[in-house]
């Protein structure tokens, strides 16, 4: 007759589980030093042969971390980006992993300065690029930041004064955009004389470091 484990052996069973992957998820985590990420970042494996190249501005060893936490979301991110023809994409929404990683592509001007928030994510990161056309997008460190909107699980942002202070970059076909749950950030700004912009967002779902 075949027994079933008692519920003191399943407890011990997924509490052993559980610790094992809270080591594997810390051992990750801990390889990737502020000395070590610029390296393993410039060699760039993880790119899945995509061959764009990711803006100077990515928080390294931030991206390091998130990537080897959730390595299977990001690497399903850059191979849709490396095996598709982006040019030809039409707008909508792409699902690529249900809601772990999917995309949206747009068609459509960019925002003016004054309309375009400075926000965060904490469920999700963004693949940003721009795949026609030229805007700017604002990136600044989340700490310190000032929030005057609080975080919404429903939208998945928060929203800080319009008055902070940031670095604002270039976005065009040349280089795509990594922006961690880290950054605070400012998309889809319009640039003088180019009024027509198409762009692809991808949201991978992020890991709580």
């Amino acid at each position: 007759m075949k027994q079933t484990p008692s519920i003191g052996v399943t407890l011990i069973i997924i509490l052993t589980l559980l610790i094992s992957t809270f080591e594997i998820k810390a051992q990750s985590n801990s390889e990737y030093t502020k000395e070590k990420a610029p390296g393993w970042f410039k060699q760039g494996e993880w790119l899945s042969h995509l061959k764009l190249k990711p803006h100077n501005s990515t928080d390294q060893l931030e991206f390091a971390k998130q990537y080897h936490t959730n390595k299977a979301a990001w690497d399903k991110a850059f191979t849709f980006m490396s095996d598709h023809n982006l040019d030809s994409l039409k707008s909508g929404k792409y699902i690529i992993d249900g809601e772990n990683v999917f995309a949206d592509v747009t068609d459509n001007p960019s925002s003016e300065l004054k309309d375009a928030k400075w926000h965060s994510h904490r469920q999700y990161s963004d693949i940003f690029y721009v795949i026609k056309g030229k805007e700017k997008t604002g990136i600044a460190p989340i700490h310190g930041a000032p929030v005057i909107t609080p975080f919404n699980d429903k939208g998945d942002s928060q929203f800080y004064n319009q008055e902070m202070k940031g670095s604002y970059y270039a976005s065009n076909p040349d280089t795509f955009f990594i922006l961690l749950p880290s950054d605070v950030h400012r998309p889809f700004i319009r640039v003088e004389g180019c009024n027509y912009v198409k762009r692809i967002r991808i949201k991978i779902k992020s890991i709580s470091l």
